[in-house]
């Protein structure tokens, strides 16, 4: 039976399948199969998000919606398939192993990581990683209130009555697999996944583009995956203290994160972005697609000839004509104007690197790519960017951060401390010839822009979140010191055990502080209680779809979480993190606990039709039980939540 009611969902997974190898089939000769694979599977998870957006607006989101676009993407891909039949066999069979072998491990292992990010029990859904307990939370308000609160357009779940600032393209495509029937983990969890793999596949293809083999992407994963600063270096003292064996079994703390005096902020780009950060890993996927359809031509591109260029554009108006290489370019900046919606930092990185290719490499087809990408991406930006005028000057942005996180730290050191040999690595590949080509360091060089402008203005209120560019500069520079550290390793036998040396030194703070949170030793948090998880199918069944709760502060929150209902108030930490001013709604919050003329006043005046009391409620809220009995109607409850009908 539950097959059955997943089936729905997994048709459309097929169909976004289908049309991504139909999309990879054809497309510019210049790009090989894996490459235009890539970006064919990217281009029909995004295109099918945002047709299938466009039609829920309409007939909202649920199996009508699920059956039109299963059957768009088999149709579309399937023609598509049919269409380049004579060529598409011949492609599916690799001419080498090594890159599908690398690609699969790669697969492989996220697929094991991301499969433990929640686990259902029958007594509660757990989840194996911090960052997933409390990241997924919201992305799970946010996934079940297109379905289940019928939020189109939409408005802010947690903060019910305010525009919708956040980039909801990546919860939108796991509300289509919950419309089709999927579980909120498994609609959580493979997207992330797929689009995780196909960032980290583009990857290794871009740097095998700039370097002419797999290893430099290769190591470029691991770095961007594992890498961190010096913070190895104290597992050695637990070492000698504990021994070696009760440490790696026991890991006692973790080693990418310290706070000051120590400072080192570098966190486990694995904990920190690709396993919960969902519209990070849309992101990098949409950032490779792009760098793989924009690298091949810049690499036949002249050097800084802009006089050729101004003339080529010039003939080009006279004549209506638009080149092959021009649709490349037109598909990249359309894919980039869409990140508004998916990953705002995204779109800062491409901003500012494809600026700098524009201005090194000018060609004509970058009109069409800065044209498209300006319609797109300006007007969400215009509602989604701004801050909360009333939010407290330190949560104000932009803002000078110079340093980043440095604090009382000489910014050098910081950057020692927290990334290890990775920078003067990365200079000596950006600036000798011992690795890469000249074109291919120019190529890569300007990500380090994103990192200098990434450490004097502050982007969102919180200053670590300026680590989502940053993330992006280490990822591409990856490249480039893999490739150094190929060639070293190459070079002689001794170069090899020292290049082994560095890449350990590189990865092993981020592989020890994972190694805390798998088997044998990691942890489990409840993400939801079965009472939690059962209180939210209950609300879905008694409660309108529009109706607005008022709940606790509490980040897991079952009503806004799984049941994708409205919350006048949701967790703090998240509000502030977006710019939202939230003191006058969260002091009025604990006056409607407190019961009394007053609560009803504010119950009408935020539009509120039910109030929840639970676990955390009473602790935090100190709510008046006894007015609420004997003032409201009793709605629902179960052992450990009553749910109160607000009176007319």
């Amino acid at each position: 039976m539950s097959l059955l009611l997943d089936l729905p969902g997994l048709a459309l997974a097929a169909g976004c399948l289908v049309l991504g190898l139909g999309l990879s089939s054809g497309g510019p000769p210049w790009l090989t199969f894996g490459e235009r694979l890539v970006i064919g599977m990217v281009l029909a998870i995004v295109g099918l998000t945002m047709v299938g957006y466009g039609l829920a607006l309409l007939v909202g989101v649920g199996m009508v919606l699920v059956l039109l676009l299963t059957a768009f993407g088999l149709l579309a891909g399937g023609y598509l398939l049919w269409r380049h039949r004579p060529t598409l066999r011949a492609q599916l069979v690799p001419r080498a192993w090594a890159l599908p072998a690398a690609v699969v491990v790669m697969a492989l292992a996220m697929g094991y990581l991301f499969s433990r990010a929640v686990e259902v029990t029958p007594d509660a859904w757990l989840a194996q990683y911090n960052n997933t307990w409390s990241d997924w939370s919201f992305h799970a308000s946010y996934t079940t209130t297109f379905v289940y609160g019928h939020n189109l357009p939409p408005q802010n779940p947690i903060f019910a009555g305010k525009p919708f600032r956040y980039p909801f393209a990546p919860d939108f495509t796991s509300a289509l697999l919950v419309g089709g029937g999927w579980s909120i983990p498994a609609a959580l969890i493979w997207p992330s996944w797929a689009l995780t793999v196909l960032a980290l596949s583009g990857l290794i293809l871009w740097a095998r583009r700039l370097t002419g083999g797999i290893g430099a992407g290769v190591i470029a994963v691991t770095l961007t995956l594992l890498g961190g600063g010096l913070g190895f270096w104290f597992f050695f003292g637990d070492a000698a203290r504990l021994g070696l064996v009760t440490t790696l079994l026991h890991i006692p703390r973790t080693y990418d994160r310290f706070d000051p005096p120590v400072n080192i902020q570098w966190y486990n780009p694995i904990l920190s972005y690709y396993l919960p950060q969902r519209s990070f890993v849309f992101g990098a996927a949409v950032v490779m697609a792009v760098l793989l359809l924009l690298t091949p031509p810049l690499l036949r591109t002249p050097f800084f000839d802009w006089r050729a260029t101004l003339t080529a554009v010039r003939q080009s108006w006279r004549r209506w004509t638009i080149k092959n290489e021009a649709v490349a370019f037109l598909i990249a900046g359309a894919l980039t104007g869409l990140l508004p919606l998916i990953h705002v930092h995204s779109l800062v990185v491409l901003g500012v690197v494809t600026a700098c290719w524009a201005l090194l490499f000018p060609r004509p087809a970058w009109i069409g790519f800065f044209g498209v990408m300006l319609l797109l991406a300006v007007p969400r930006l215009l509602m989604a960017v701004p801050g909360d005028p009333g939010a407290p000057p330190e949560h104000q942005y932009p803002r000078w951060l110079i340093g980043w996180m440095s604090g009382t730290d000489a910014p050098p050191w910081f950057w020692i401390k927290n990334t290890g040999l990775f920078i003067p690595l990365l200079l000596l590949a950006l600036l000798s010839p011992l690795a890469l080509r000249g074109r291919a360091r120019l190529l890569i060089a300007p990500f380090s822009l994103v990192f200098l402008i990434a450490n004097l203005v502050k982007f969102q209120p919180w200053d670590w979140d300026n680590s989502k560019l940053l993330v992006f500069w280490y990822l591409a520079s990856g490249v480039a010191v893999g490739a150094l550290l190929v060639r070293l390793w190459r070079s002689h036998a001794l170069a090899a055990i020292g290049a082994t040396a560095i890449w350990l030194s590189l990865t092993l703070s981020g592989g020890l502080s994972l190694m805390q949170y798998l088997p044998p030793q990691g942890p489990s948090y409840v993400w939801f209680t079965a009472e939690q998880v059962q209180l939210a199918a209950d609300v879905r069944r008694l409660t309108p779809a529009k109706a607005v709760f008022v709940t606790g502060e509490q980040p897991n929150n079952p009503i806004a979480d799984l049941a994708g209902r409205s919350v006048v108030m949701s967790y703090p930490g998240w509000l502030w993190s977006y710019g939202i001013d939230y003191s006058q709604r969260e002091a009025d919050l604990f006056r409607i606990y407190r019961g009394g003329a007053a609560a009803l006043d504010l119950l009408h005046r935020y539009h509120a039709d039910y109030v929840v009391i639970g676990p955390d409620e009473r602790n935090t809220m100190q709510p008046d039980v006894d007015y609420f009995n004997a003032e409201f109607r009793l709605v629902l409850h179960t052992a450990n939540y009553q749910i109160f009908a607000v009176p007319g």
